[in-house]
């Protein structure tokens, strides 16, 4: 014969406890971390590329290299994080060989360097101009879905918004601004 138990048990199990306790903790967690990111994140550098093809024999105003990420939408310039031991054109012309199978020669001219404080981050982006690169455009399939060079006068209608700025800010369109 099977005993019933008639009272409730001395020690309840891990999910009898969930509803009461780990609302709580999973909410001090969230405002830990956030509060982490406010205070103990290090600054992050990352760069990008504003690779121009100025090869159009019609004399166009040239064409500028865009990706589309496989987890963002829009098109952006090429680019990625600052890795340790690494200089800035060092990290630019690495990421835009990984990503689209460029190589990035002469050197790459300083175009700016933005703030992006966003969820409590401290990353800042550095932008570079290259006009002389070699190689065969192609994106890499895991990362960057694709990678094409677009007129400068035409850019696609899902082009980021910072991507915008930034072209027309080299442009002369509008003054270099300070944050991403």
């Amino acid at each position: 014969m099977t005993a019933t138990p008639t009272s409730t048990p001395r020690n309840p199990s891990p999910t009898a406890l969930r509803p009461a306790l780990t609302t709580p903790l999973m909410r001090l967690a969230w405002h830990g971390r956030n509060m982490w990111h406010w205070v103990a994140r290090p600054l992050t550098m990352g760069v990008r590329g504003i690779i121009l093809d100025d090869s159009d024999p019609g004399g166009g105003a040239g064409s500028v290299l865009l990706i589309r990420h496989s987890y963002v939408g829009g098109w952006h310039f090429p680019g990625g994080g600052v890795g340790k031991g690494e200089s800035l054109v060092e990290a630019m012309r690495r990421e835009v060989r990984e990503e689209v199978g460029l190589t990035v020669e002469s050197g790459p001219q300083p175009f700016g360097v933005y703030a992006r404080f966003r969820h409590g981050a401290s990353d800042h982006v550095a932008v570079f101009v290259a006009r002389g690169w070699s190689g065969t455009l192609q994106a890499d399939g895991m990362e960057i879905l694709e990678a094409r060079f677009f007129p400068l006068d035409r850019l696609p209608e899902d082009t980021s918004p910072a991507t915008r700025r930034r072209i027309a800010e080299f442009q002369g369109r509008e003054p270099l601004a300070e944050r991403w």
